[in-house]
């Protein structure tokens, strides 16, 4: 009887494991994901996962952070948790960046280009060209000191769906035997739309500029070394 007894215990207890087992095994939603870009790049909790699409298991208790990237959208992050169910499609739409459609990525962006003037031109010729080629690009300048060569734009903001890109042109004379000028095309972007151009700290340096900026280094190279 006694052994009978603990048979019927063992039993019990292997079934009652065995249940346990079954509903834990069950307490899990199987997320199938998708993007409405098919070489989008997805991530879960950090860690790269496939492109377009992926599954994604979410147990009980946990969760998942799922990141969607692709070159000229904005970054989607998605949050996913055990929903009680077992499984669940998850579509995913990436915006396009309209900041990144209206530029172009320029080798020039915040960066020091140096030309040398043609040798016939004296150095106020060649300040009037540069004061042309400033004034057809920008409204207003913040600084011009012709006796050093020195001009400076106040920033031009463009505001976009999430973001904020300013602009502006330094010139600075380098060297006056031969002349040269110095030229800095600088472009920065704040990750939020209709960012105040004072607030210098949520702007970053961008490595595009908006593309009514993009033959402005070749209009300086052209006509200050034009003969």
């Amino acid at each position: 009887m006694w052994k009978k007894n603990k048979k019927m215990k063992n039993i019990k207890l292997f079934l009652g494991l065995a249940i346990c087992v079954f509903f834990l095994a069950e307490c899990k939603t199987t997320y199938t994901l998708s993007t409405s870009e098919s070489d989008a790049k997805i991530s879960v909790n950090g860690n790269a996962v496939g492109t377009g699409s992926t599954v994604v298991v979410v147990k009980k208790h946990n969760s998942a952070t799922i990141k969607s990237e692709k070159t000229g959208f904005f970054t989607e992050t998605t949050y996913l948790s055990y929903l009680g169910m077992k499984s669940k499609t998850e579509y995913i739409t990436l915006t396009k960046d309209d900041a990144y459609d209206a530029s172009i990525k320029n080798d020039y962006a915040n960066k020091d280009f140096e030309q040398e003037v043609n040798i016939k031109l004296t150095e106020e010729a060649a300040w009037k060209i540069i004061s042309q080629i400033v004034t057809s690009y920008f409204d207003n300048i913040e600084m011009a000191d012709k006796a050093t060569g020195y001009m400076k734009t106040n920033w031009q903001t463009k505001s976009f769906l999430q973001t904020t890109v300013r602009t502006r042109i330094i010139v600075k004379q380098s060297s006056s035997t031969p002349l040269k000028y110095k030229i800095k095309l600088i472009s920065e972007i704040a990750d939020k739309p209709d960012q105040s151009v004072k607030d210098d700290d949520t702007f970053k340096e961008w490595d595009r500029i908006l593309k009514k900026y993009n033959d402005l280094i070749t209009e300086f190279q052209t006509r200050l070394s034009a003969k």
